[in-house]
Formats: C-alpha cells, structure tokens, sequence
C-alpha cells in the first residue's frame, strides 16, 4: 500500500512539473506586444520585460475594441469561476472541520460543495482561453 501511494504521489508530482513549464507566446513582429507564459491555473503576462496585472493588462487592450471585450468576458468569467469554487472549497471544508472536529458531518452539504467546485473548473478554463485569446488579438493587430 505504501508503495502504491509513493508512486501515485512520484507520478502527480511529475505531472505537475510539466504543466508549470514556461512556454511563451509568438508575437507578429509587433514592438509592443504582450507575451504570455504559462503558470498553474493560467498564465502571467509581461509587457516590454515587466509583468502585468489583470487590470494593467485590460487597460493596455483597451484601445483595441475586439481584444478588449474579450479580455471583459474573461475577467467576467474568472469572477464567476471564483464565487462559485470559494462557496464550494468553503460547503466542502465545513463539513470536514465537524468530523475532525468530532461533531456530526453534513456530507449533504460537502457533496453539493463538490458539485460547484467541479462547474467552477470549467468556467475558470474558459475565462483563461478568453483572455489567450484577446492577448492573441491584441498582438496580430498591427
């Protein structure tokens, strides 16, 4: 048993290394262009060697009206993303913290906590295409 949990645990481990690897966008030859690299859970985005903020990146995208809406809906959806994972880690957590605690578990309530943890993945996946999307926009746009 102890073998099989080292070796599931080598293997996540493994996995996850290769997601964290840096890959950076190719730009069209433009001067001011946004590069985008790929963290866990999304990307970070430099402009002209400094790192930008998601607000930093909405304002630098404005002028362009089509990067700029995308850009919108992505931060919309990361919102989204956000509520609903929180109110599930949180519907998740509490019944947890009463059975360590030793109290009663409402696993009702960790199972639908489950259930908006699992929808907030894919809208997060999403608002994270979205804004690849707009950077992408942005940056074939002479």
């Amino acid at each position: 048993m102890k073998k099989i949990v080292l070796l599931t645990f080598a293997a996540l481990t493994i996995s996850l290394m290769n997601f964290a690897q840096e890959t950076g966008n190719k730009t069209q030859g433009r001067s001011d262009s946004v590069e985008m690299r790929k963290v866990f859970g999304g990307y970070q985005f430099y402009h002209e060697g400094k790192q930008l903020k998601i607000k930093q990146l909405e304002e630098l995208l404005k002028p362009n009206e089509l990067a700029y809406q995308q850009i919108r809906s992505s931060r919309s959806s990361r919102t989204i993303a956000a509520i609903l994972g929180y109110a599930g880690g949180f519907m998740i957590g509490w019944p947890l913290g009463t059975a360590i605690a030793g109290g009663k578990p409402n696993w009702a309530l960790a199972g639908v906590g489950a259930g908006l943890a699992a929808v907030s993945i894919p809208i997060g996946a999403s608002a994270n295409k979205k804004m690849k999307k707009a950077v992408s926009i942005y940056n074939a746009t002479p």
